[in-house]
C-alpha cells in the first residue's frame, strides 16, 4: 500500500476523531457519539493493519534472513498484542 493511501487512513480516522469531539462540544445523541467513536476506533484497527501489513511485506521484499525477519514478526506481535 502506497504511503498516500496510509496516509489517506489515518486523515480518515483523524477526521472520525474530530467529530466525536465537535459532538461532545454540542452535546449531541449519546447512541450517535458513541457509534462516530467506534467508527474511528475501526479506522484505527484498519490503519494498524494496513500499516503493518506494508511494513511485513517490505521487510520480506528487502530479502531479510531468517532470524532478521523473525526478530520483526516478533517485534510486531508484540507492538500489536500490547495496544
Amino acid at each position: 500500500m502506497s504511503k498516500n493511501k496510509l496516509i489517506h487512513r489515518l486523515n480518515r480516522a483523524n477526521g472520525q476523531l474530530d467529530a466525536v469531539k465537535r459532538m461532545i462540544e454540542n452535546d449531541a445523541n449519546c447512541l450517535d457519539t458513541l457509534q462516530q467513536l467506534k467508527a474511528s476506533i475501526n479506522a484505527l484497527k484498519k490503519f494498524g493493519e494496513a500499516y503493518m501489513q506494508d511494513h511485513l511485506n517490505d521487510c520480506l521484499d528487502k530479502g531479510m534472513s531468517t532470524s532478521e525477519a523473525k526478530d520483526a514478526l516478533s517485534s510486531v506481535i508484540s507492538g500489536a498484542f500490547s495496544l
